[in-house]
């Protein structure tokens, strides 16, 4: 054959960039676009069998989010039977099955069973394991094996994993119950920034519970079933208004985290002291969910009137967040469904963020779906308790608070009644470092009280820079008259209202809350007036240190 001029080469798989097809392919699926494309190219056994592992199974989620479940299942198949080990392969496939309602287990393909049997070495198989099949309603049922309450970690392998998966996936779709009939899919339209939820109605499956926690699509629950009753209530902890822009945000960050870390212990104390522990859930949005799980469903009225209350006694104190109590009705009424609130564990389509519970650090999906085997259901007696006795159910305290505040009742008052010092004692408990302001305004109100030594060591010793003969010092300086409302709540930039006392004070100030505290003789009739002599006392010292520190051939003057 002569030479002549290279021909071109003809070798799709040399010249075609395939991460950069896939990354295509999964943007038009994001962006709705174009379906018909991206199935064309995976429907091509000749296209996904040129991919790794990994990319092959990017493959076949690309096919699922089209819609061709056949094309996804076949390169699930083909990867399993390749890539026996793979798995994740194994678990999209078995999920893929569930969906697709098949009861038997995806055991390897005849093909690759005869095609191996001639080989020396023998290949990796996936675990023979009992698998559940449709038992006759009067017959009993046969034993798979092990027991539902068996611990399945001894047992290894991608089907037993699975199985501990669809254990969790049952456990979910268990607690997180709404309507019976009907749940919503979340849309969004991010080139007007608006998002939104549309009906589906059917009931919900584990195929739908999957496809969430995979962050495929986002669903919601409504909460009222067709009798007016709940299964679980909702606190919705949101960022005002104001503040949920970038620019406003960043203003406003110290207190926003300060006010943050005191609604998640103080909410969750609250609760759990009145019989309501719950869940909470950072929503993937602009706040938090907190859920309250019910043995057994109850009337709608019931459940927002007592969650009501722990929202009325917890919402003075914040300035930033805005509480919400779901359901919002105590019934159904017309053709409505009533409200409605994004499940947990999914992907807020606007923001793109996944939502998670915040009791753990460990974000995988199994780790949280382990959480919920340590859900605590409100039984009736606690609503029915409640609604008895007007004021909300009875407070049972947790035996170390109660020690605690029968040590320090000065500290379980102030931060009881008093929302900055409320927000302060709680950073210290949580081990956070104060900012100088907070410091400030723990010595000039603490350092009044007749135990102060006491209170403040006790409190400052949780800090991580703690140093007792530093906070003896600064409490030999504390002069003068405590810290007053206005000042405190400047300080600290909130804009709660001040404490409500029973007598007309001219002066508030957070000791008044204290039976401990005694207004000394004289009193004063304005904050800004007997904080003077503190000023003037400030400006003497600093007058000393410029005497001290300037070269000057005379002294200044000293000021008496």
């Amino acid at each position: 054959m002569k030479e002549g001029k290279s021909s071109p080469r003809t070798d799709v798989h040399t010249k075609v960039d395939y991460a950069l097809v896939l990354r295509t392919l999964e943007k038009h699926i994001a962006e709705n676009r174009d379906p018909e494309s991206v199935l064309r190219r995976v429907r091509r056994p000749e296209f996904w069998r040129r991919l790794g592992p990994e990319d092959a199974l990017r493959c076949a989620r690309l096919a699922q989010a089209a819609g061709d479940m056949a094309a996804a299942l076949a390169v699930l198949e083909w990867l399993t039977t390749e890539v026996p080990d793979f798995v994740e392969a194994w678990r999209e496939r078995v999920a893929l099955l569930e969906i697709l309602g098949r009861k038997k287990p995806p055991l390897a393909s005849t093909s690759n069973v005869s095609a191996t049997q001639g080989s020396s070495a023998e290949p990796e198989t996936v675990p023979d394991v009992p698998w559940d099949e449709p038992q006759p309603v009067n017959e009993e049922p046969k034993v798979t094996g092990l027991g539902e309450d068996e611990d399945f970690s001894r047992v290894e392998g991608p089907f037993w994993e699975w199985r501990r998966r669809e254990a969790a996936i049952a456990r979910y779709l268990e607690l997180f119950r709404g309507r019976e009939d009907c749940f919503a899919r979340q849309w969004v339209d991010r080139a007007k920034g608006s998002q939104g939820y549309v009906p589906v109605r059917r009931p919900m499956e584990a195929g739908d519970v999957l496809e969430h926690l995979q962050g495929r699509k986002t669903y919601g629950i409504y909460l009222l079933q067709q009798d007016s009753r709940v299964r679980l209530g909702v606190i919705d902890a949101d960022l005002a208004m104001g503040l949920r822009s970038s620019e406003a945000l960043k203003q406003k960050r110290d207190l926003v985290r300060r006010e943050q870390r005191y609604l998640l212990t103080r909410l969750v104390e609250l609760g759990r002291e009145r019989g309501l522990p719950c869940l909470v859930e950072f929503s993937g949005g602009k706040g938090f969910h907190f859920w309250f799980f019910l043995e057994e469903p109850l009337p709608a009225g019931w459940v927002r009137s007592v969650l009501q209350r722990l929202v009325a006694r917890l919402q003075p104190d914040l300035s930033v967040f805005q509480l919400e109590v779901f359901p919002k009705q105590d019934r159904l009424e017309g053709k409505g469904l009533g409200n409605l609130v994004k499940l947990p564990l999914g992907t807020h389509r606007l923001t793109g963020r996944p939502s998670y519970f915040v009791h753990i650090k460990d974000r995988s999906m199994d780790a949280q779906l382990a959480l919920l085997e340590k859900v605590h259901r409100i039984p009736r007696a606690v609503f029915q308790k409640a609604g008895a006795g007007g004021d909300g159910a009875s407070v049972l305290v947790h035996p170390r608070r109660e020690k605690w505040a029968a040590d320090y009742p000065e500290l379980a008052v102030l931060e009881d009644r008093c929302a900055a010092l409320g927000q302060i004692l709680v950073e210290c408990r949580n081990h956070h470092t104060l900012t100088v302001r907070a410091e400030k305004i723990l010595y000039g109100t603490l350092g009044f009280l007749p135990r102060a030594k006491v209170l403040l060591h006790h409190v400052l010793k949780a800090l991580p820079e703690y140093n007792p003969h530093w906070v003896d010092f600064q409490l030999s300086k504390v002069r003068g008259t405590p810290l007053g409302c206005r000042k405190i709540h400047r300080l600290l930039g909130l804009e709660v209202p001040w404490c409500a006392f029973d007598t007309d004070i001219r002066y508030a100030h957070p000791l008044l809350h204290c039976p401990q505290w005694q207004e000394p003789a004289g009193a004063a009739k304005a904050e800004r007036v007997e904080n003077l002599r503190d000023a003037l006392d400030g400006l003497k010292e600093a007058l000393r240190l410029v005497e001290r520190f300037l070269d000057r051939g005379a002294p200044l003057k000293r000021v008496d």
